[in-house]
């Protein structure tokens, strides 16, 4: 008897486990979206300001280490302030696309894509500004 209840042992654990690791996953999504979110609403914003469309994604393949109680969309929005501030400047034709990482990278604009590298508590707006600033 004791032998058949250390198998049966083993899968209850396995099968915890696996709705632990599935209860993990389905809020790192809801996290991911509530963030997908909050940048398309910033996005929609500097859109607005600009007169054009600006597409916006988070890059999650470099943000899996981010701290889960911090906004990545709110750190990348200081880069999006920038943007802004171009615009409203009448260089509304630097960038189309927006990508907001999360490896600390900073900003850097290739073509009309700009790349915002965020770190946990930055900002980004002033590098961005300078970084898109000199571009033209």
């Amino acid at each position: 008897m004791a032998r058949r209840m250390v198998p049966a042992f083993l899968v209850l654990a396995a099968l915890v486990s696996a709705a632990s690791a599935s209860a993990q996953s389905l809020r790192d999504l809801r996290a991911r979206e509530r963030e997908n979110r909050e940048l398309a609403r910033q996005a929609a914003f500097t859109s607005e300001v600009c007169g054009r469309t600006i597409a916006a994604t988070i890059d999650w393949s470099t943000a899996e280490d981010w701290p889960a109680r911090e906004s990545i969309a709110e750190v990348c929005d200081g880069a999006l302030g920038a943007v802004e501030t171009i615009c409203r400047r009448g260089r509304t034709n630097v960038v189309h696309r927006f990508l907001c990482a999360g490896d600390g990278a900073g900003a850097e604009l290739s073509g009309k894509t700009l790349r915002y590298g965020a770190s946990p508590g930055g900002n980004g707006y002033a590098q961005t500004l300078a970084e898109i600033g000199a571009a033209e």
